[in-house]
């Protein structure tokens, strides 16, 4: 089989629109990564959940970070204390980071509802992918290399593509299967952007050409949404092999 590349981060966001965690391993399954998105955020008073791509009050929610620590879901806003997502005080802390009453919500399957709960607004794959491929390709496109990073898109995992492989690398996959482990990673559709992936966040400016180059270049899509069979620990390192087509 072909190599596609190997893992270089694996990535989990246990909070929906916020910041997630790096990690070294991760559990692989159908339905993606082990505690992935697993809560959300919404408007205290109204109930409506995060919109940083829409809705300017929302924006800065990006550098909020979320993990797994050791009491569940931890959140933070970088100054070094961590918080129960369930607590008064992480609830607290984020409604005075966004100034404005903010609250979080366990998620509920797309499309359904739940007392003190909250539904996703979008159907999600398993997993998002990226390759190096892509991010050197919109880097060169838009003359700004240090600003594709893969904290602006969002990705569970982050490929180095072997050499030979260029340009919007799953653009030209979607279809194919990757192997690893005793698991299998399809690719089923290009990851369609949203203004999001223009918010400022960490040393990455506010940068709409982003958007604009993603739109122009690649039909809208940056990165690929994947469905997951099997089960698997990958790691960093591992390596991503193309099934026969």
């Amino acid at each position: 089989m072909q190599s596609l590349g190997r893992i270089i981060e694996i990535w989990r966001y246990p909070v929906s629109s916020m910041g997630g965690e790096q990690m070294q391993e991760a559990l692989l399954a159908p339905g993606g990564l082990e505690h992935d998105r697993l809560w959300g955020i919404v408007e205290k008073e109204s109930g409506a959940i995060a919109a940083p791509e829409n809705r300017k009050p929302w924006r800065p929610l990006p550098n909020l970070q979320s993990r797994i620590g050791a009491s569940g879901i931890e959140v933070g806003n970088g100054e070094g204390d961590w918080f129960a997502v369930e607590s008064a005080e992480a609830e607290d802390m984020a409604s005075r980071f966004l100034d404005f009453p903010a609250a979080f919500k366990p998620h509920v399957p797309f499309g359904s509802e739940g007392e003190g709960k909250v539904a996703p607004r979008y159907q999600r794959a398993d997993i998002h992918l990226l390759t190096t491929a892509s991010m050197r390709e919109l880097g060169d496109l838009l003359g700004k290399p240090e600003e594709v990073h893969p904290r602006r898109f969002r990705p569970n995992i982050v490929v180095e593509t072997e050499p030979g492989f260029s340009g919007l690398v799953e653009h030209q996959l979607i279809g194919r299967k990757l192997v690893v482990g005793d698991a299998e990673i399809t690719f089923t559709e290009p990851c369609a952007r949203c203004t999001f992936t223009a918010l400022a966040q960490g040393h990455l400016s506010f940068l709409p050409a982003v958007l604009h180059k993603i739109s122009q270049h690649g039909q809208g899509g940056f990165g690929a949404l994947c469905k997951v069979e099997g089960t698997a620990t990958i790691r960093v390192g591992d390596r991503l092999n193309l099934a026969e087509a």
